[in-house]
């Protein structure tokens, strides 16, 4: 008999966790987990009525071993996380949750104190989040693959295949630092910006359409809009960036640079903790401000070789946290928790 987790999770709307449950238990299906999927609105009004219907009531408690819950602080307004985490104590299960952000201390030390085992992706978040003896580092995971050649995925976009082309795909927010982007690419000259992605809901927001008509004004000519990319899409989209940016402004993972990686791209994130990490394992290339992307931007459209060492580096991280190696540190995760050996192992 495999073992049965209930997981707590948005699902089946556009949202990065709720595309790294599903993903995540896929491949936990692959090893004989069977996975209960428990839906937590990502959007609406959350009440604690809301938490007995549509998760508690939910919950097959006679038939799961242990509750997984996908954590980030938007989920639970209102310390809505008080009554959710009471409640899920009360069915008797073990609880492990993952931080998809951390470093509220309010409301991590209610995470801390329910939970067997807390999972975050990278050392910085570990940091944030500071209950050692509660920690386990899983990286995220991503789904290496490979694109079709460049010039077909060029043509496929009606892009001219000799125009270097530089590209941003993911979630689009003042959060994602397009703007730094969209600068840097004023003095790229030769190149022209690809950008693909939207809003979790509708077809673009106010901010994008201000976005999009200031970028067109600045990059004349030399600037596409995709709106967003559905998954079976992805492929040719990623195929035809030369290189790909990923300017944040703060992040504690990012599922979209993930999927870039996984790719195969050559990838310039700007530098904060976690980029940094990944840089450290020859993943990606970092940039502190505007004049550094753009000289990175030109060194990597110019230099053919350093892109490909670039490109490798990020095939090898991919494979490295495949779904699979990702979903087996789960379920050793799972079994310590189960046995009872968990608590106390510190960082994982």
């Amino acid at each position: 008999m495999g073992i049965k987790v209930a997981m707590i999770t948005p699902w089946g709307v556009r949202c990065g966790i709720a595309s790294y449950s599903r993903n995540l238990a896929n491949a936990l299906a692959q090893l004989g987990v069977d996975v209960y999927v428990v839906r937590w609105p990502r959007f609406g009004m959350r009440t604690a009525e809301l938490i007995q219907s549509s998760v508690i009531d939910r919950i097959p408690a006679d038939r799961v071993d242990l509750i997984h819950v996908q954590m980030e602080y938007g989920y639970f307004t209102h310390n809505l996380e008080v009554p959710f985490y009471r409640a899920l104590m009360q069915l008797g299960k073990p609880v492990v949750t993952t931080m998809h952000v951390a470093g509220d201390p309010a409301r991590d030390s209610v995470v801390a104190s329910a939970s067997k085992k807390v999972i975050v992706h990278n050392k910085w978040c570990a940091k944030l989040f500071g209950y050692k003896d509660k920690i386990t580092i899983i990286p995220h995971g991503c789904d290496p693959r490979e694109t079709p050649p460049r010039d077909e995925c060029k043509r496929s976009l009606g892009i001219d295949p000799r125009a270097p082309i530089v590209g941003y795909l993911g979630f689009i927010s003042p959060i994602k630092g397009l703007e730094t982007l969209i600068e840097a690419m004023v003095e790229v000259r030769e190149a022209g910006l690809l950008i693909g992605g939207g809003w979790h809901v509708g077809e673009e927001t106010d901010y994008i359409a201000r976005l999009k008509d200031w970028s067109l004004k600045l990059l004349p000519g030399r600037c596409m809009w995709l709106g967003y990319v559905p998954d079976e899409r992805m492929q040719i989209v990623y195929g035809a960036m030369d290189v790909v940016v990923y300017p944040s402004r703060r992040m504690s993972e990012s599922g979209a640079l993930l999927t870039a990686i996984s790719h195969g791209k050559a990838v310039i994130a700007r530098r904060l903790p976690p980029t940094r990490e990944k840089e450290r394992l020859g993943a990606l290339m970092t940039f502190r401000n505007t004049e550094d992307l753009v000289k990175k931007i030109k060194l990597l459209l110019k230099d053919e070789g350093l892109r490909r060492r670039l490109e490798e580096g990020a095939r090898r991280y991919a494979e490295s946290v495949s779904w699979g190696k990702v979903a087996e540190k789960h379920l050793a995760l799972y079994k310590k928790v189960l046995s009872g050996d968990a608590v106390g192992e510190g960082e994982g």
